[in-house]
């Protein structure tokens, strides 16, 4: 656990880091969130996660929310603090207390900024891909829930990764109510269809993710061919490679789709266009901070079991 943590303006010990019982994040899950990582000191691609988390306080209509300038202020502090120079970033905010439903009701929000352990992944994860559940869970529209924020009401996904979880995958895939496939559970997932890399567009519910964003700009570097547009579940069976991406993981391929009543598909992992978007990525890491990617921990001796979720995209 972080020894020191931000909260709403200053550092304190974690063991004295409280929030109140009528905090909005708590009662509602009335928030938002960030989780990056940390590389040799430096949290990657910090920006793109303050962007968004400014999006999405005002999408949620957040009152007095902090500016990009005091999260870089918090996020100096814990990472001075943390013994280790590569840890997980993570970011808090919530409505903070009031009475009632209304947004109103709260004025002054809680925010909160800590360093954890870094999450390392399993050479496996990257040099053979993760398996993937088909769940039968609906994923919400734009127009239902700001989907392209990372809001703290994370319940479907918590539910639709145990699902996935308990059928040995590494992360669920979720569709929208119109039957297209939309994100994973605690990712933002990229298909191969006739050679396009394709990924789902934000109208179809996926999160605004910055690693998704950071690839897609890699992809049109790299010259490859690439849409953002809807994939039917029904069409899955046309996918030539997959992989998934989120802000810890990087990116990693999906070697197979487990499908509740349908036959299990497989595919190359990683396949051509995911191993050169990996290079590429390294070289963006390498090129921030001077650091090798992905970061492994030692192989396990231990069978292959799901990869552990972090709600990060």
């Amino acid at each position: 656990m972080a020894t020191m943590i931000w909260l709403d303006g200053r550092l304190v010990a974690a063991e004295q880091a409280k929030v109140s019982v009528f905090d909005r994040g708590f009662l509602y899950g009335d928030g938002l969130f960030e989780t990056l990582p940390v590389y040799a000191g430096t949290p990657f691609l910090l920006q793109r996660h303050l962007d968004r988390l400014q999006r999405g306080a005002q999408a949620l209509r957040f009152a007095n929310a902090p500016s990009a300038a005091d999260w870089r202020v918090a996020v100096a502090a814990v990472i001075a603090a943390h013994p280790e120079p590569e840890s997980t970033l993570r970011l808090w905010l919530s409505r903070g207390t009031g009475v009632g439903l209304a947004c109103g009701s709260a004025r002054n929000p809680t925010w909160i900024a800590a360093c954890l352990p870094a999450r390392r992944y399993e050479p496996r994860v990257y040099a053979q891909g993760v398996a993937v559940f088909a769940s039968e869970r609906i994923h919400a529209l734009p127009e239902q829930a700001p989907t392209a924020s990372k809001h703290a009401n994370y319940l479907a996904s918590i539910l639709a990764f145990d699902d996935a979880h308990a059928r040995g995958a590494d992360e669920a895939l979720l569709c929208n109510a119109r039957g297209d496939v939309c994100e994973g559970a605690y990712s933002n997932l990229f298909f191969v269809v006739d050679g396009v890399l394709t990924t789902p567009p934000l109208s179809d519910g996926a999160l605004a993710g910055t690693a998704r964003a950071c690839l897609l700009e890699l992809a049109a570097t790299l010259g490859l061919p690439v849409a953002e547009r809807s994939l039917p579940i029904a069409r899955l069976d046309e996918v030539e490679e997959a992989f998934m991406s989120n802000a810890l993981i990087g990116l990693a391929p999906i070697q197979r789709v487990l499908r509740e009543h349908a036959a299990e598909l497989r595919w190359p992992a990683p396949g051509p266009i995911a191993r050169r978007l990996s290079a590429a990525y390294a070289e963006l890491v390498r090129a921030h901070t001077g650091l090798t990617w992905p970061l492994l921990q030692a192989p396990q001796p231990s069978p292959p079991h799901p990869i552990p979720a972090t709600a990060s995209a």
